[in-house]
């Protein structure tokens, strides 16, 4: 037989089967489905397969047999394979400038749905449209339609920061989906999908019959790949990809095939593999898997195909709760269910965006009105080393409109520079991070610079903990390097007075610097910042910084046991 080919590209399903690629058979999935309940809805991340699920499904319903020859739902089911008029909507509409431009696309779609079917629709508004179009199929075929609805979110999500004009879209939507509520006697099978969860809840009583399936074990493996799939499809390109791996150094060159065998398939679980919507199994991410056999080498394939534009908006107004969020205790209903007319909690974001995956489930116990209930709650979890890698980095650079050359300079050289007490090293690197940050020009206050100073590390992959009681007081940031020492920092801001040309002062002198680093130093010293932490770790470096204005620092490292010494030396940042 003819090796089969990757599926590069996002090929249709009729394209995977008659062109001869691989394709993971979940049609055992689709007939469960046709056999309960006929409005489902399905969220997952971005390039999770989606669309080509919808793509499956449409296949089924057109009643194309042979595209399903030995796949389940042809040799297990018995199917039908009935024909039925289809109605497919992809909502990632580009160009929506207004609510009218979603109304024009949604009747366009109609419109041309009724001149592909050679049926006559005379409806000006989309209900009325939908409606005749629907009872025209039905009574063509004599059998419902199939609605089949991709990228439902897309006309809310990629417009959160144009909140008036996604809340007017959020409108449009419900309307459309009451219409397909109120027609539904003339609907066979209706599959709805997106990557968030939140435009549907605020939806309202229009998707209300639709059943969500996103979380309910038996689907938890509809989209992506699971470990024995991944033997089944891929098994025969192990080989090829252990020697590009050998190669390379990512697996040792010496070890024999069989220990190299295990040890590639236990690398892809350990980069790939790890999402779990409440199922038995977990699954492997498709699109970097397929990419993986590619290239054959090691990366993060999905995080570097583009950030949804949803997070983007999310990331950009908070981006300390994004790059560090809070991961246990989330009630079920706070993820299954989510307000957009209410702030969004990070995790149910960063969940439904592929970005945490559920880790454990657990029951609390609360009374509510006398009565003892158990309450399940979720902890999450990154889903794996791909994730893990750079999603913090990225988010990072996108919130704060950063370059990578910034951002790579600063993570690769502030640890050493933190380690050797290099207060020239870290003033210079500081201050380069803060020029390059664009909002730095519309914002300044300590507490801005703290959070940006804050994610800076966790993006660069330093673990760090801000207001650590200490001593007599709480020190503005902890940070613990990989040696085993800890870094105590503590850190003041000097506003700088704009002069008549929009520049900033001069008149702030050295003088002003070291005052500000005495007062930094004062309060480590008098507080004892370092005290709780020279038994618990072999060395404690205390760092005072001062910023000033919009990217000036200083920096000056001292020892918290000398206090008789000479005072020590300080750097400061030169202008970019």
């Amino acid at each position: 037989m003819t090796p089969k080919e990757l599926p590069l590209g996002d090929p249709t399903f009729r394209e995977i089967i008659q062109g001869n690629y691989l394709y993971a058979d979940k049609t055992e999935y689709i007939n469960s489905m046709l056999k309960g309940p006929k409005f489902l809805f399905l969220s997952r991340p971005r390039r999770f397969g989606k669309t080509l699920l919808l793509d499956t499904v449409e296949e089924l319903f057109l009643g194309n047999r042979e595209l399903f020859k030995g796949l389940r739902i042809d040799a297990e089911s018995g199917y039908s394979f009935e024909r039925h008029p289809i109605l497919r909507f992809d909502m990632s509409y580009a160009e929506i400038h207004t609510r009218e431009d979603l109304v024009f696309k949604i009747k366009r779609d109609l419109a041309r749905a009724a001149k592909s079917e050679d049926v006559k629709i005379s409806s000006d508004s989309f209900d009325d449209m939908l409606e005749e179009l629907l009872e025209s199929l039905f009574q063509k075929y004599g059998i419902g339609t199939a609605v089949l609805v991709d990228e439902y979110d897309d006309p809310v999500s990629s417009l959160l920061s144009n909140r008036k004009l996604a809340v007017d879209n959020l409108g449009v939507l419900r309307g459309f989906y009451k219409s397909l509520k109120k027609f539904k006697k003339h609907i066979r099978f209706a599959l709805v999908t997106g990557v968030t969860r939140y435009a549907m809840s605020a939806l309202g009583s229009g998707p209300n019959n639709f059943l969500d399936i996103s979380l309910m074990p038996e689907y938890s493996e509809v989209c992506g790949f699971t470990a024995q799939e991944l033997d089944d499809l891929f098994g025969d390109r192990f080989e090829e990809a252990l020697v590009s791996l050998k190669a390379n150094g990512d697996i040792d060159p010496g070890i024999d095939m069989d220990v190299g065998l295990k040890a590639l398939k236990e690398k892809i679980l350990e980069w790939y593999d790890g999402y779990n919507w409440l199922g038995d199994a977990r699954v492997l991410n498709p699109y970097s898997i397929i990419n993986f056999f590619k290239k054959r080498e090691l990366d993060d394939y999905w995080p570097s195909s583009g950030q949804p534009s949803h997070l983007s908006a999310f990331v950009r107004k908070r981006p300390l709760e994004f790059i560090q969020p809070s991961l246990d205790g989330y009630p079920a209903e706070q993820i299954g269910k989510i307000d957009l007319r209410r702030r969004l909690a990070a995790v149910p974001v960063l969940f439904h965006s592929g970005y945490l995956t559920i880790d454990r489930i657990t029951r609390k116990t609360r009374i509510i009105n006398g009565n003892t209930v158990k309450i399940k709650e979720f902890t999450f979890r990154t889903p794996n080393l791909e994730v893990a890698l750079n999603y913090r980095a990225s988010f990072f650079k996108a919130a704060f409109e950063l370059d990578d050359r910034d951002f790579n300079d600063f993570a690769e050289n502030l640890p050493k520079a933190l380690s050797e007490r290099d207060a020239a090293e870290t003033a210079r690197l500081l201050g380069d991070l803060f020029a390059g940050i664009a909002s730095v020009r519309h914002k300044s206050s300590e507490k801005f610079f703290h959070a940006v100073l804050q994610a800076a590390f966790l993006a660069a992959g330093i673990e760090v903990l801000s207001e650590v009681r200490a001593g007599l007081g709480r020190s503005d940031m902890v940070v613990f390097l990989k040696d085993g020492s800890r870094v105590v920092i503590e850190l003041k801001y000097r506003k700088a007075e704009e002069t008549d040309d929009g520049g900033d002062d001069t008149g702030f002198s050295e003088k002003d610097f070291v005052a500000a680093l005495d007062a930094a130093e004062k309060q480590i010293r008098d507080r004892d910042y370092s005290g709780a932490h020279r038994l618990a770790v072999k060395e404690v470096i205390c760092l005072a910084l001062t910023v000033r204005g919009k990217y000036e620092v200083a920096a000056r490292y001292l020892d918290p046991e000398d206090t008789g010494g000479p005072q020590a030396p300080w750097c400061r940042s030169h202008a970019p």
